[in-house]
């Protein structure tokens, strides 16, 4: 039993803790870049700063996110908003 977790621990450091496969790549991209240009750095909790990100995904053209996942999109603008780095960024 020992070595089972041992081996799920060691694929788990060799992959990377987050879970960046459930997420939609250019969804969360495009989240993360729009804000930027639109929305400054925030100091509110996350489910606020979501929220405002949901408000921005609204008033969007439709050609630009047409293909793209809204929560996803809303995770890369929210990241950005508190300032983390992109959960695709080299590290």
């Amino acid at each position: 039993m020992r070595r089972i977790g041992t081996a799920v621990l060691a694929v788990l450091l060799l992959t990377g803790c987050e879970d960046t496969a459930a997420v939609d790549r250019a969804s969360y991209e495009a989240g993360y870049e729009a804000i930027r240009i639109a929305m400054p750095g925030s100091d509110e909790d996350r489910p606020a700063v979501e929220e405002r990100c949901r408000e921005l995904w609204r008033v969007f053209p439709s050609e630009e996110i047409v293909d793209l996942n809204q929560g996803d999109w809303v995770a890369g603008c929210a990241d950005y908003a508190e300032g983390k780095d992109s959960r695709f960024a080299d590290k």
